[in-house]
This record gives structure tokens, sequence and C-alpha cells, in this order.
């Protein structure tokens, strides 16, 4: 099953062009390539691990996948029958090479053969959720399964959270020391909002947590202190979101390669600036300075999030499958609803955070 995974995940980026000079030189389309492939950039792996290998070559996003590969037992061996051994091995999953070359296994719409044998093990019990959930995974690293962007429906004048969701900022002080700030939605009702605060700096990492009611007035704190970095929306120009800052003008924020409409909002020095989506409020940007002559103050910038729903974190959470979707999966495998639509519904489900893995 390994390397019919590996081929799924690695397969979307191998005639990739290279943006680097390290890149390979020859064409990718059969099981003897493949080995080549990950023989190219073994010796990188060897130097900086797999994790900043895919760093180095964002051109091969799934270059990770390697790494099965080469935690294989016949990796590292001598034996004349080793390339034998290895290239056998992708191919008793994938066939020859002509199946190879038609790749459709990385269409959004068609789902590979060896998910659905591990999926009807599923269904029979003899598999657990966690090996459905690796297979979920898969498909979503190599493209097959996609979460799209859905819009946020915030509720007027509150802010717009719901569980699970994170931000996560780089904070620079006025002495040009870095941390980063990081917090996460841990639960959300009519109530309040718990959010985890973890901060990491050269001094360690502290965790906290902060309590939230709708308004996103800061309850675990001293009266009337609100939330910095989520505001309640709708706003207009001209108005204050907090007791000296106000909405000055009209912007744009680039994040994860999206241009995001936004407000510009400042004191009356014009030192002390935050730049905030329009749609949610979610503050992108924030500059402090103490006083007018003071030109080295703090910032605080977003680095990543989930808020927009453009990522899927699969990191830091229980695997969640409903005993359900046995029954809709049992559909699928008895072709009484098609890959496509069996494939939507799990985005969906997956997007609302009903199957988790």
């Amino acid at each position: 099953m390994v390397f019919g995974i590996f081929v799924i995940a690695i397969i979307a980026s191998f005639n990739a062009q290279s943006a680097f000079a390290h890149s390979p030189d020859f064409e990718i389309s059969t099981t003897e390539d493949i080995l080549k492939f990950c023989e190219f950039f073994y010796e990188e792996f060897q130097l900086l691990g797999i994790y900043d290998l895919t760093l180095q070559h964002p051109q091969f996003p799934n270059l990770r996948a390697c790494a099965i590969l080469y935690n294989h037992v016949a990796w590292n061996s001598t034996h004349e029958a080793r390339d034998i051994v290895l290239i056998n091995e992708i191919e008793k999953y994938l066939g020859d090479s002509s199946y190879i070359k038609e790749r459709h296994i990385v269409i959004p719409d068609i789902i590979p053969e060896w998910a659905k044998r591990e999926a009807k093990l599923w269904i029979n019990d003899e598999n657990q959720d966690a090996g459905f959930a690796y297979v979920v995974r898969t498909m979503l690293e190599s493209g097959i399964l996609k979460l799209n962007f859905i819009e946020k429906n915030c509720e007027e004048n509150k802010i717009c959270f719901k569980e699970g969701e994170y931000i996560k900022y780089s904070h620079f002080d006025k002495f040009g020391n870095i941390s980063t700030i990081k917090h996460t939605v841990e639960s959300f009702d009519d109530d309040e909002i718990v959010l985890k605060q973890e901060k990491i700096s050269k001094e360690g990492k502290i965790e906290e947590e902060i309590i939230l009611d709708k308004s996103g007035l800061v309850k675990s704190k001293d009266c009337c202190e609100y939330y910095e970095f989520l505001i309640p929306v709708p706003k207009s120009l001209g108005e204050g979101i907090s007791e000296k800052i106000k909405i000055v003008s009209e912007t744009t924020f680039t994040f994860d390669d999206d241009y995001k409409q936004s407000w510009f909002a400042t004191d009356i020095t014009g030192q002390n600036t935050k730049i905030i989506d329009k749609k949610t409020g979610l503050v992108f940007q924030y500059e402090h300075h103490e006083t007018k002559v003071l030109s080295v103050g703090e910032k605080t910038k977003i680095t990543d999030t989930n808020f927009f729903d453009t990522k899927y974190d699969m990191k830091k959470h229980d695997i969640v499958i409903p005993e359900w979707w046995k029954i809709t999966t049992m559909w699928l495998l008895n072709e009484r609803i098609s890959e496509s639509e069996y494939l939507r519904a799990m985005e969906n489900l997956i997007s609302r955070n009903i199957i988790k893995v």
C-alpha cells in the first residue's frame, strides 16, 4: 500500500518546471524514473532532512514522499538486485509504465484502486479509523480531495470565530527580539469563546487561556480590555475600532497569495496602525510606537491561519470519522453513488470539521 500512496503523492510533481539549478533534467514516465528521481535528491535529503528538502525545492511540493523509499529496507542495500526489488515493489501497486503515463490518479474525481481496497477493509472492520484517515490525508495532499474556499458567515457586530480555527503571528519588539504568538479556538458557545494562547520566544514557551465574549471583551482579564487580533464587523470608513484608533482608508493586504480587501486604521499620531480584513475583522498587521520621535516600535504580522478555510490542519486533533460514513463508503464501492459525489461529500464534511483526519 505504501508505494501506491507514494506515487500518488509524488506523481503530481514529477514533471514540474524547475526554478532551481539543482533539479532533475529527465522526464518521469516509468517506475525506473521514479527511483532515479529519489536517488537524485538522496544526498541532499541526508544533509537537510525531508522537511527542509521540500522547503528548498517548492517546485516539487510532494518530494517528501521519497522518504518512503529512503526508509525501505532495500534502499541502502549493495546487493545487485537492489534496484529490481524497489522497482518491483512499485510496479506491484502501479502496473506497467503505460499505467503511470496515464497519470489519471491525480485527477480529482478519480479515486485510486488502492484507496478503494483500504476503504473496503475499513467498512469490514479489518482496518481501523486511523488507517482510513491515512488514506484521506494522502488524497488531500495529492490533490484528489480539495478543500475550496468557503465564505465565512459572520454574525453582525460579533467577532467571527469558530471552534478549531487558529491564527499565528510573528512579533518584533522595539529591541529587535522576535517571538511567535498562536491563538487557537478551544471552544465556542453562546456565552463565551475560549482561546489557547501559545507564545514562543528566546525565553521559552508560555501557554495561557483567554476567555472572550462574543463582542470581543476579554473576560479573563481586568475590565474593558478587548481582544486585539479580531474585531466585530461590519465596520465603515471613519469608524473607531478602539478608544484611540479609527479607520482612515481602504487598502489591500497580500496573504497566502491572495489580495484581501482591508481597512487601514490609525491613531491621531499616525504611529499606531492596524490593517484589518474588511469581511471578517481579522487583524493582519499591527504596529505600535510609544512616541512620535521613536522610529523603532513593535510590529505584529500574521504568518499563518486556517481562518479563511483555505487550509486544513492535520497536525493537532483527534481522528473523527462518523460511523455512518461507512454506509456512504459502501455505496461508493457498490457503485450506488459516483466517485465525484463521494469526493464532494467528503470535502464538505472535512471543511465543516465533521470528519477530522
